[in-house]
């Protein structure tokens, strides 16, 4: 008898209480936004309207700190993530908490009569973005691109579309599966920089990043990179992360050969496809 009293309170005591899971957080790296979302099952007694109030502030709370989780997943470049970026600048991790204290609402779903879920986003790229926080300490100065010696052809690329997908070989001799850095470097086979973040200019950098990153290498991307990219396949990376992208030097030769494709990634025309 004690044991059934003793069980019944317990069931009581969690029915009161908000039952949470952290249900998804998600970066979408073609459209630039990071959405957060939380899931709450409420009381369904005579305070329902009061239950689903509190739930939803404790839902706005629990999603926004789920935005932390994220960046710690992200690379600026190399093994540097964005959250210990901002963590080691006081001023920044400031504006970083202000930035997600202020994401936007994305939609409110009711999956069951009592349960809410709420969904957010920030952007990554744009005014009041990720992008934004960390250009701001950044100059105007571009490097201009520079072609390899003793060869030009008038490519007229619209853009260039790098596939790194599947285990790629680090110049150290470690297997890696690339993951986005907001920040790359591509460099030929010998070594050589064929471009980095000082090649595109700062304000398209901001504005929507200096690559865009895709898991479906038959998707669409022509406003991305226009209607005649060049096609690169990775054969290695730089580093462990997958930041530093190794590519041929016959594909670097094209690609820093003619005008129009050198202007193309100077304004960012770059997409990179990579495993899921």
């Amino acid at each position: 008898m004690k044991l059934i009293k003793f069980l019944i309170v317990i069931l009581i005591f969690i029915s009161m209480d908000n039952l949470y899971s952290s249900d998804e957080f998600r970066i979408d790296w073609i459209n630039g936004r990071i959405y957060s979302s939380e899931m709450a099952q409420f009381k369904n007694d005579y305070n329902f309207a009061y239950n689903r109030l509190e739930s939803t502030k404790e839902l706005k709370e629990k999603a926004k700190f789920n935005f932390y989780k994220v960046l710690d997943s992200i690379n600026i470049d190399e093994s540097t993530s964005l959250l210990h970026y901002f963590e080691e600048r006081t001023d920044k991790n400031r504006e970083l908490f202000s930035l997600i204290d202020n994401a936007k609402l994305y939609k409110i779903e009711y999956p069951k009569h009592n349960t809410i879920r709420l969904s957010y986003y920030i952007d990554i790229y744009g005014e009041n973005s990720l992008m934004s926080l960390l250009m701001t300490e950044r100059d105007t100065f571009t490097e201009d691109l520079k072609s390899y010696m003793g060869y030009y052809y008038d490519t007229r690329y619209s853009g260039v579309i790098i596939d790194a997908r599947g285990e790629l070989t680090s110049f150290d001799g470690y297997k890696v599966k690339v993951k986005p850095s907001l920040f790359i470097v591509i460099r030929d086979s010998d070594g050589r920089i064929v471009l980095d973040k000082n090649n595109i200019y700062p304000e398209v950098i901001k504005k929507k990043g200096m690559a865009r990153y895709s898991y479906d290498i038959n998707q669409d991307f022509t406003n991305l990179v226009g209607k005649n990219p060049y096609k690169i396949v990775a054969v290695g990376t730089g580093d462990r992360s997958g930041s530093h992208l190794v590519i041929s030097v016959g594909s670097a030769k094209k690609m820093l050969s003619g005008d129009m494709t050198k202007k193309a990634l100077q304004d960012g025309k770059i997409v990179i496809v990579i495993d899921p």
